[in-house]
């Protein structure tokens, strides 16, 4: 990690700065379909009279375009804050960064390195400048642009990257290997993807670190894996059995999510997992819609699994109006089970189980006698 006085040396070759932006020929342009040049034009439409541009301008409308490869980081205080992180930047910043995390906290890779290096004063981040960085099969095209408090000095910058992995032909192979002696082995293309999917599910998997939106991310990194991969059966096949894995005809997500996880993640929760992106594959869902797509079904993860369940047994459609009401009790409160009062010996209620396992009453079942009868005796049953 490297200091605001101390920038790693390899920065410097890696991330190349173009200062000069021809803005001139930018508005000349009716529409920029680069991303990072787009969102140039955006900032530039917000200068006004000011020297910079002002933070509190900044709309969500506005940054809908560059939203998911985009970073806003705030330089206001003595720490470097991340204000947001969009789902693209993830992977090249070694892994989910939450609003308010101080940058100095995170386990930045080569990428992260290059660009705190390149930000660590105040000069550095005054004016917009677009810049390359090229890692490996790793290639990096984007733009810083600085925002500000008050018009003049960058508190903010937000960098808009587009990214993707090449892949390497017999030449650059080749030269790969004679600068690496010391290498036995041509770096495998899917190994970047392999390591993206592992940072993203590392923070799920560490205790306390666990939320919904890095779940969605890491399930997310671990659907595009596969896609990615699948392309090259056989290359897939080798890549799995190099990390004692192999493809399962009935599971295809399930290798993915292994690397994701860990191959000793609860067995459970990777069947579930698998479940719901097959559902999301069935629907032609892409990996960067994943996340909303997952948000927006009814009952999240759990609705898709049991859907894609029903769906492989050959059970009928989704009952719309019945779906409807389940998703409208999940968002009930409920009450704790110690809080029941019955005004009978026996009775019914209604439990509902949310994602952490906690059972809440929902509500009590005026129930026939019959019914109740039949409770009492699967009861006697169970117990006998």
């Amino acid at each position: 990690m490297p200091t605001s006085n101390t920038p790693p040396e390899r920065a410097q070759d890696d991330f190349v700065l173009r200062p000069e932006i021809n803005r001139g020929e930018r508005q000349a342009k009716k529409r920029e379909r680069r991303l990072h040049l787009r969102a140039f034009d955006y900032w530039h439409a917000l200068h006004g009279s000011n020297i910079l541009p002002l933070f509190a301008d900044l709309t969500a409308e506005g940054l809908l375009p560059f939203k998911r490869n985009s970073l806003l980081l705030d330089f206001s205080g003595q720490e470097t804050i991340v204000r947001f992180c969009g789902a693209e930047m993830a992977p090249l910043l070694g892994g989910v960064l939450s609003p308010g995390q101080k940058l100095s906290s995170a386990r930045l890779n080569v990428f992260a390195e290059a660009l705190t290096a390149r930000l660590h004063d105040q000069s550095s981040r005054q004016e917009a400048a677009e810049f390359e960085f090229i890692d490996g099969p790793l290639e990096c095209r984007g733009i810083l642009l600085p925002f500000s408090a008050r018009g003049e000095t960058a508190e903010f910058v937000m960098v808009v990257v587009n990214h993707r992995q090449k892949s390497l032909g017999a030449e650059e192979r080749e030269k790969i290997h004679l600068e690496d002696p010391v290498s036995e082995s041509v770096p495998d293309p899917m190994e970047p993807l392999a390591d993206a999917c592992k940072k993203a599910g590392d923070i799920v998997v560490h205790p306390g670190a666990s939320t919904r939106d890095g779940l969605y991310l890491a399930l997310s990194q671990a659907y595009r894996f596969h896609i990615e991969a699948a392309r090259d059966p056989a290359a897939y096949r080798r890549f799995l059995k190099a990390k004692g894995l192999r493809q399962q005809q009935r599971a295809p997500f399930t290798p993915a999510l292994k690397l994701t996880f860990g191959a000793n993640y609860e067995k459970t929760r990777l069947t579930e997992y698998a479940a719901a992106l097959s559902y999301a594959a069935r629907h032609e869902v892409g990996p960067n819609e994943l996340p909303e797509f997952l948000r927006n079904e009814p009952g999240g993860i759990k609705g898709c699994v049991s859907r894609e369940r029903a769906f492989r047994r050959g059970a009928p459609g989704p009952n719309p109006a019945r779906e409807k009401a389940m998703d409208t009790a999940r968002e009930l409160a409920g009450t704790d089970i110690s809080d029941l009062r019955m005004d009978n010996e026996f009775g019914l209620v209604l439990v509902r189980t949310d994602a952490a396992g906690t059972a809440k009453i929902l509500t009590k079942v005026d129930a026939s006698e019959h019914l109740l009868d039949r409770a009492i005796d699967q009861a006697i049953k169970e117990h006998s």
